[in-house]
């Protein structure tokens, strides 16, 4: 069997570029590849496999944060709210106080300053 010119170029362009050193070798291992593909086909005939469903349980934990409150603290709670919340409000007023003592001794300076 001859083999077209061009067709053997090009084998052996690819068998010089890969560093293949027995090209008649080659040349039967790819007509025999290609025979088997002609013959059999591009893929294996797929086979029937068996699909088995499984039911697997899994066990999910679940974490969940749960404020479970004393009547005793919470009263505590209340108390010291109430107790932080009127001290705030006599700050408020000691402020309001010095602020006015403040703007009192400002408006005396003024007053010195221009001999009145």
């Amino acid at each position: 069997m001859e083999i077209p010119k061009n067709f053997k170029d090009e084998i052996w362009d690819y068998c010089r570029l890969n560093d293949i050193t027995n090209i008649d070798d080659f040349t039967f291992k790819c007509l025999q590849r290609g025979f088997t593909v002609h013959k059999f086909g591009s893929t294996p005939a797929p086979t029937k496999e068996k699909i088995v469903e499984k039911i697997v349980e899994v066990e999910k934990i679940v974490e969940k944060e749960v404020f479970v409150s004393d009547k005793k603290s919470d009263k505590k709670l209340t108390d010291k709210i109430e107790k932080l919340q009127n001290e705030t409000l006599d700050l408020k007023e000691k402020i309001k106080e010095l602020e006015k003592q403040l703007q009192e001794e400002k408006n005396k300076k003024k007053i010195d300053l221009y001999g009145e």
